[in-house]
C-alpha cells in the first residue's frame, strides 16, 4: 500500500473512531535508556485525539512499548511531515518499536481503533537556570519584577493531521515568603507562596511579599520527577509593600430603657463608645485614623495616631472612620476600607406612673425610655419640695424608696434637664403617681 492511500485509510479510520480518554495513554510506556521520561497528560484537552504525550531525556536506547487488551496484532506509523510505517518486535499482547525520533507522533492501529503518542525529547528543551535578580522597579508597591537569567524553549504537541500546536507547561516554581492576615488570631502571620511559571521568561511580575524575604526559582517538573532540578536563588528583598486591617467594637451599656443601644451597625445611641485597633505589616511607619462627614474624605473633621484608639460619638449624625497607613517617606499608602458609625436622633419620654413593691415585680422603677442623650439631670420632689431622688444618669430609674424604706403611695414631682446628640434641649417638669395595693404598703416612709 502507497503512502497516499495509507494516509487515507488512517484519516478514515480517525472519523469513524470514537476518541478514547486518556486513561488509554496507560498502554504506553517508554523503557531502556537512561529511564528518564516523564508522562505528560492533559485532561482539560479531552477532545484531543492523543492518548500520551512523553518528554523523554533524550532518546539514546529507549524504545516505545505499546500493550494490546484486544488481543489484536497492531500496527505501527509515525506521523510528521508523512506518514511512514514502522516494523515492531512483537511479543505476545506487547508490541515494541525503537525511538529513533522525536519531535513527531506515533500511531498504533489496535484492529480498527487508532491510538496516538506523541514524543519530545527535553535535552531540545533543555531549561537553564543559572540567576534571578530582582529589577529596580523604583518605589514599586504592589510589584515585584523577577529577572530570570537563563533559558528554556517551549514545548510543543500535536494531534494527527494538525498544525495547532499544544503547549506543554513547564511548572517552574517561584517560592518566597509573604504575610498573611489571620482573622481568629488578629495579626500577619508570616506564610510561604509559589507562583507557578507555564513557560521560562526572561522577566516575571509577582505580588510584592508584605516581609522580607528570598525569592527562590526551582525548575521545572520534569528535572525534578528526575531529581535534577535547577535552582537560583536571589539576595534577601526588603519589602517596601504594605497593608493594614481596621477593626472597631462597640461597648454597650446594660441600661434596657435606652433605645437602640445595640444597633445592628456602628452607633445607634449616643454617648457610642467604640474602639478603633489598626493592624499593619512590617513596613508600615506611620499609621492615622481619619475621622469625615463626607464618604469621599474631602474633609477631614479629626486625625489620630494611636494604634489603640477608643472614642465616644456624642453628635448626631454619620461619621466615616478609615485607617491610613504608609511607608517610610511615604512611597507606599494603603487606605481601609471606610467604617460607617451612625449616631441617632435624641427621644426622651417620661411614664407618670409606676407601682414599686409589687409581687410580680412589674413597673416597680420609674426610668425614662431614651434615645442620644448625652447630658442629664433629674430631680424627684415630694408634696412638701423634699428631694426624694436625683441623678445625671439617663439609664437609671427610682425604685420609690427614700432613706431605705418604700415611699408613701401618691403623687411626686419630677424635673429633667437634658440635652441630646442633635443639640435639643429637654426641660421638661410633671408629676409621677407612685401607686401600690394595700398590702403592699407595710415598710413605706412617713412624710
Amino acid at each position: 500500500m502507497n503512502k497516499i492511500a495509507l494516509t487515507t485509510r488512517i484519516i478514515a479510520t480517525i472519523i469513524i473512531a470514537c476518541v478514547t480518554t486518556n486513561l488509554s495513554a496507560q498502554k504506553f510506556s517508554i523503557i531502556g535508556g537512561n529511564e528518564l521520561s516523564y508522562a505528560y497528560y492533559e485532561d482539560y484537552k479531552s477532545t484531543t485525539p492523543i492518548n500520551a504525550v512523553y518528554v523523554v531525556y533524550g532518546t539514546a536506547d529507549k524504545s516505545i512499548q505499546y500493550e494490546s487488551r484486544t488481543g489484536n496484532k497492531v500496527t505501527w506509523y509515525t506521523y510528521e511531515d508523512v506518514i511512514t510505517p514502522l516494523t515492531a518486535q512483537e511479543d505476545g499482547s506487547l508490541s515494541t518499536i525503537p525511538l529513533t525520533g522525536s519531535e513527531c507522533g506515533y500511531v498504533v492501529m489496535d484492529g480498527d481503533t487508532p491510538y496516538y503518542v506523541y514524543i519530545i525529547d527535553y535535552i531540545k528543551h533543555q531549561l537553564s537556570l543559572n540567576s534571578v535578580d530582582i529589577e529596580d522597579n523604583g518605589a514599586a508597591c504592589d510589584i515585584v519584577t523577577l529577572n530570570l537569567h537563563g533559558s528554556g524553549e517551549k514545548m510543543n504537541y500535536y494531534a494527527f493531521n494538525s498544525m495547532m500546536p499544544y503547549e506543554v507547561k513547564r511548572d517552574i516554581t517561584i517560592a518566597y515568603n509573604t504575610l498573611e492576615w489571620n482573622e481568629e488570631s488578629l495579626q500577619y502571620i508570616e506564610s510561604p507562596r509559589e507562583v507557578v511559571l507555564n513557560q521560562f521568561s526572561n522577566s516575571y511580575p509577582v505580588a510584592a511579599p508584605l516581609c522580607n524575604t528570598t525569592f527562590t526559582v526551582i525548575g521545572d517538573k520534569f528535572l525534578k520527577s528526575w531529581g535534577m532540578e535547577q535552582i537560583a536563588e536571589t539576595d534577601e528583598y526588603i519589602t517596601v509593600a504594605i497593608e493594614a486591617q481596621a477593626r472597631a467594637t462597640q461597648t454597650y451599656r446594660e441600661a434596657e430603657n435606652e433605645i437602640d443601644r445595640q444597633p445592628d451597625n456602628l452607633g445607634g445611641s449616643a454617648p457610642a463608645e467604640i474602639e478603633f485597633n489598626a493592624y499593619y505589616t512590617d513596613a508600615v511607619t506611620h499609621i492615622e485614623w481619619q475621622f469625615s462627614r463626607d464618604a469621599n474624605f474631602n474633609s477631614i473633621t479629626h486625625r489620630y495616631t494611636d494604634d489603640l484608639l477608643r472614642y465616644t460619638f456624642r453628635e448626631e449624625g454619620t461619621t466615616y472612620v478609615r485607617l491610613v497607613v504608609s511607608s517610610m517617606n511615604e512611597n507606599c499608602i494603603f487606605e481601609s476600607d471606610p467604617m460607617i458609625v451612625t449616631i441617632g436622633s435624641s427621644s426622651l419620654e417620661i411614664p407618670n406612673a409606676f407601682s414599686p413593691g409589687t409581687i410580680d415585680g412589674k413597673n416597680d422603677e420609674w426610668r425614662v425610655a431614651f434615645k442620644s442623650i448625652v447630658e442629664f439631670r433629674c430631680w424627684i420632689f415630694n408634696k412638701q419640695g423634699v428631694e426624694m431622688y436625683h441623678s445625671e444618669n439617663p439609664g437609671e430609674g427610682w425604685d420609690g424608696k427614700y432613706g431605705g424604706r418604700l415611699a408613701s403611695p401618691g403623687v411626686y414631682y419630677y424635673v429633667i434637664e437634658a440635652r441630646g446628640a442633635d443639640g435639643i434641649e429637654y426641660k421638661r417638669s410633671g408629676h409621677i403617681n407612685l401607686m401600690r395595693s394595700k398590702k403592699n404598703r407595710n415598710n413605706q416612709t412617713q412624710e
